[in-house]
């Protein structure tokens, strides 16, 4: 795991600004800075040492031919099945060089083989191109510039400030303020700075200057290749089975390293099941440390749970108490880490946490995300089913499940028919936060600022139309383009800047693969979400996993109404954002007090997004936005 930087120019000096970024963004790769330079190019890496701890793993790393150079962040887990399989020669025992072989061999079709998260670029010194590539389901970032003539790439935005000059993409924070949708696609919230999207790569062939992005391989398109897992006469308990193996084998994989790994944890059911997994796989906790921060609130404090699990399995997890003292000192550095807007306190939270929790020894942190979005576990899926069931005239099953899911969440008929509406016209616009409540108001923004920049949603469109089912279409978007990146974003940002790898067993490309493909009878059934799911925790952990899911975990609401009001206030106040083109600041004042006096009022979401894009403004961009 590490930070890359690449630049091809005959304007800017290619060497200087590669040396820059790597400089900018060393935290991701404490262990080692290299670069490689030739005329016009430059290639750069800081190395976080995982597998082959010695420095013949450094990179940039050229294959035996000198033909191909390399630069990479990510873990290919089944690297050593592809040294056997395709009977590789190598000098070390990094995952790197089997990656640049299999390029060797296979160019593109390569990306077919891995297992892993990834984001890397290839130098081809003889065809005088670029290959960059990123990861199935996006884990690992690359972002980058490409003006036509110069070609920069960087692990993240920050590295890139010279070519964005602090400027704000501001149809692309239109779109976010007004679907809740963050950075979602090709474009990003900052101008000029592009991002790679998951299964996608780049080919760039410097002498006639071609530049290309394709997908090689797309989620909705993978039903054919698990058919042998998924025929019509499969049982319910078969499919257990047969996840259980693909988690299994996803935890086996991402538990090896050569480093000391630990766990980030909570009480949630993906928590659990990782903690069973792991249990399972390492015969115990042995030196596996186990991580997790709690709120001091008998409301949100989730230790109690999780102490259940941890007495049960005989391991010792260590707990971080966040206060919302917490927030206020370290909101600025968690903002400038995320370099953008953020979900809200569980990301501060995390990045204290893995700051706090792991010393230089224990590099690699597994946490179990992933588990809602593959699966289906946000609550405002629930109308798009019930409308697939309409549009085949499944009367009694619409009735059926929407009694369960009714009695479940504990909704009356109007309340329950008015929110699968709201689900169902919401798939491409957005405005819906986990817990099914609205969480955007236009009213409080500026009318020149959403008359004057474009929120484009076309991209997501395009994408999700050619899907069957609104249902599948909805997790897709969510994997893609909403729910998931989010958080992988913030995952990657969270752990890279204290030089920690955190890996997302669940999200291993094959059990997104099979949980995508389900029958949706096996997504929801007897009102029940992620269904299939739940019941694989069953017969893991043995106990109930069909208890209603706690959409609010945190004391963001809370606090914000109390003990970060004042704190908050001042930052929606201050005279240097308030006439910002972008909000009208006395309606959102106004608003924000009510929200502090009304207790029904329990969607903090868009006052959290307006804290973020204040502080961006006031912190980080130029002059023109004050």
């Amino acid at each position: 795991m590490c930070g890359i930087a690449v630049c091809y120019s005959k304007k800017f000096n290619s060497q200087e600004i590669v040396k820059n970024i790597i400089n900018k963004i060393k935290h991701r790769g404490p262990d080692n800075e290299s670069f490689l330079n030739l005329k016009n190019i430059s290639l750069g890496s800081c190395r976080l040492s995982i597998f082959d701890l010695s420095s013949k793993g450094n990179m940039p790393m050229t294959d035996s031919t000198g033909r191909y150079t390399i630069v990479y962040n990510g873990e290919i887990y089944n690297f050593k099945n592809l040294k056997t399989e395709f009977n590789l020669n190598t000098r070390t025992n990094t995952d790197t060089e089997i990656l640049l072989e299999m390029y060797v061999k296979k160019k593109e079709k390569c990306l077919d083989y891995f297992n892993g998260i990834f984001a890397f670029v290839i130098y081809d010194k003889q065809e005088k191109s670029f290959f960059c590539a990123r990861d199935h389901l996006g884990v690992k970032p690359l972002y980058y510039f490409y003006d036509g003539e110069n070609f920069v790439v960087s692990s993240e935005i920050n590295g890139l400030s010279k070519f964005h000059n602090n400027k704000l993409n501001l149809n692309q924070l239109k779109s976010y303020l007004t679907t809740s949708f963050y950075d979602y696609g090709v474009d990003t919230f900052y101008e000029n700075i592009k991002q790679l999207r998951p299964g996608c790569y780049i080919k760039y062939l410097l002498n006639n200057n071609t530049f290309k992005s394709e997908k090689y391989w797309d989620l909705k398109n993978t039903k054919n290749k698990i058919s042998n897992l998924l025929n019509k006469n499969i049982t319910e308990q078969d499919l257990v089975i047969q996840a259980n193996t693909l988690i299994g084998n996803s935890f086996k994989l991402q538990t090896k390293a050569d480093v000391k790994i630990g766990l980030n944890v909570s009480s949630g059911i993906d928590s659990q099941l990782m903690l069973h997994f792991v249990n399972e796989i390492n015969q115990g906790q042995k030196d596996v440390a186990a991580n997790s921060f709690y709120f001091d609130d008998q409301n949100y404090n989730e230790m109690p749970d999780l102490q259940k699990t941890s007495n049960e399995l005989n391991w010792n997890i260590n707990y971080y108490k966040i206060t919302s003292e917490d927030i206020i000192k370290n909101f600025d550095e968690i903002l400038k880490i995320q370099e953008g807007p953020f979900p809200g306190v569980p990301t501060i939270a995390k990045s204290l946490l893995i700051k706090r929790a792991y010393d230089q020894n224990c590099k690699v942190i597994l946490e179990a995300q992933g588990g809602d979005d593959v699966a289906g576990g946000y609550k405002y899926i629930f109308g798009p089913y019930i409308f697939d069931l309409l549009k085949t005239a499944k009367f009694k099953k619409i009735l059926s499940e929407s009694l369960e899911f009714k009695k479940i969440e504990g909704k009356s008929w109007i309340k329950l028919i008015n929110f699968i509406y709201k689900s169902i016209s919401t798939i491409h616009s957005g405005g819906l936060s986990a817990d099914g409540t609205n969480n955007i108001n236009l009213d409080i923004l500026d009318k020149n600022f959403l008359k004057d920049n474009i929120s484009d949603k076309s991209e997501i469109i395009n994408d999700i139309s050619t899907i069957n089912g609104n249902l599948n279409k909805i997790i897709y978007r969510d994997i893609f383009f909403t729910k998931l990146q989010r958080i992988l974003k913030s995952c990657d940002r969270s752990s890279m800047a204290y030089g920690k790898e955190l890996r997302v067993p669940l999200l291993d490309r094959n059990i997104a693969e099979f949980f995508y493909n389900l029958n949706s009878d096996f997504k929801i059934k007897n009102g029940n979400l992620r269904y299939l799911y739940r019941k694989i925790c069953e017969s893991k952990f043995k106990k109930n996993a069909f208890v209603k899911k706690k959409y609010v975990s945190d004391p963001q609401i809370k606090w914000l109404k109390k003990d970060l009001f004042d704190w908050a206030y001042s930052i929606l106040s201050d005279e240097k954002t308030f006439y910002d083109g972008i909000y009208n600041s006395r309606k959102l004042l106004n608003l924000f007090d009510n929200f502090r006096k009304n207790e029904k009022e329990q969607n903090s979401n868009l006052f959290w997004q307006a804290i973020c894009i204040k502080k961006m403004i006031k912190n980080f961009t130029a002059d023109k936005y004050s």
